[in-house]
């Protein structure tokens, strides 16, 4: 098949990497794989080091980019593009006004992977009549888009999915520099996650141990100034900022627990990761999230907007090594078992084929 993927975003997000692996299996089983997106984003530089996947520069500035619309128009006209999946929000709006303006005869899928927000009937009848199916990156998002009134016989259920191999990136002489760096000693409770709800995490920490270390992967300390200077938690807290997914993984490896406290979440693919690398995790009650974490069985989940709820799962799980390592290693087995990215090349690809003909 020819396929082209497209993105307004690519940047440091879990999406990103859920959409590189998925480029390339499906590029690795033999399919020609198009992506556009902007030059120099993350996903431009890490699909262009695959070597045969085609990379068009297509900013996608604003849901009426008729530059964009043009750009789609030419790669799909002279590369013969079979099928069109969208991936980013003005891109998703772009690839249906090209293929209307200029009666192509291609496919078109979206994949959806956090919740809708300001989805008026128009834009919810127009995201259906212009593509051949929707993809939910969960059955929790499945669900959250059937009751803003998506026909369920047009979304199509396919979990986002990691790399077996995903620990060869890990160097256990990093992960002790960085422990011995930032001096941590004892329980640390770790996020790793780019700038979302996590203001919960921190407002339970007044109900937790003054000895644990607190770890914010991905984000700075600024975004939550407001916050931190109303709850003034006792804790240590560290947060470092934008950092590569390889040294995300790193900081993982200090963690006890691993939590995503998320209100936006359609999967939570830095759960899976912690998964594969056996840390105990806990999520929100929300979207995708109890997709992946049974509560009680591979980790917890906690009720939303109640801090202390979360403060007394995290406790527990911080507490009871051996509930930590049942969870984990329960965790681990489903991790391989259900979110391992060569199923969801093989799925995707049973999809697209179903649609192409």
């Amino acid at each position: 098949m020819k396929i082209l993927f497209t993105t307004c975003q690519g940047g440091v997000a879990g999406s990103t990497h859920s959409i590189y692996y998925l480029i390339r299996g499906l590029s690795q089983k033999g399919h020609e794989i198009h992506l556009a997106c902007g030059k120099g984003a993350l996903l431009w530089n890490l699909v262009s080091d695959l070597g045969d996947v085609y990379c068009h520069d297509v900013p996608f500035d604003s849901y009426l980019d008729f530059g964009s619309v043009r750009s789609i128009v030419r790669v799909i006209k002279k590369h013969q593009i079979e099928l069109i999946n969208a991936q980013g929000g003005k891109d998703r709006n772009l690839t249906i006004l090209a293929k209307w303006a200029f009666a192509l005869d291609v496919k078109i899928v979206f994949t959806r992977r956090q919740r809708p927000r300001n989805e008026p009937w128009i834009k919810r009848w127009f995201h259906t009549m212009g593509t051949s199916g929707i993809v939910m990156v969960s059955e929790g998002l499945k669900d959250i888009f059937l009751k803003r009134g998506y026909r369920e016989a047009h979304l199509k259920v396919i979990f986002n999915g990691v790399p077996r191999d995903l620990l060869l990136q890990v160097s256990k002489e990093r992960v002790e520099g960085l422990r011995e760096g930032y001096g941590l000693v004892g329980k640390t409770i770790c996020c790793v996650s780019r700038k979302k709800l996590q203001g919960e995490l921190i407002e339970a920490l007044k109900y937790l141990p003054e000895d644990y270390n607190i770890l914010f992967v991905g984000i700075a300390q600024e975004d939550f100034a407001e916050l931190l200077a109303r709850e003034r938690p006792k804790q240590r807290i560290i947060f470092t900022g934008v950092v590569s997914h390889e040294l995300a993984l790193h900081y993982l490896q200090l963690a006890d627990v691993n939590i995503l406290p998320s209100h936006m979440d359609g999967f939570g693919l830095a759960l899976v990761e912690a998964m594969l690398c056996r840390v105990a995790v806990i999520g929100s009650r929300f979207g995708g999230i109890p997709d992946i974490i049974q509560d009680g069985v591979n980790g917890f989940l906690f009720n939303n907007g109640e801090p202390e709820d979360l403060a007394m799962k995290i406790q527990r799980l911080v507490e009871s090594q051996t509930l930590r390592k049942r969870f984990a290693d329960k965790a681990f087995k489903d991790a391989t078992e259900k979110f391992l990215v060569e199923r969801t090349v093989l799925e995707y690809e049973a999809y697209f084929r179903r649609l192409v003909g």
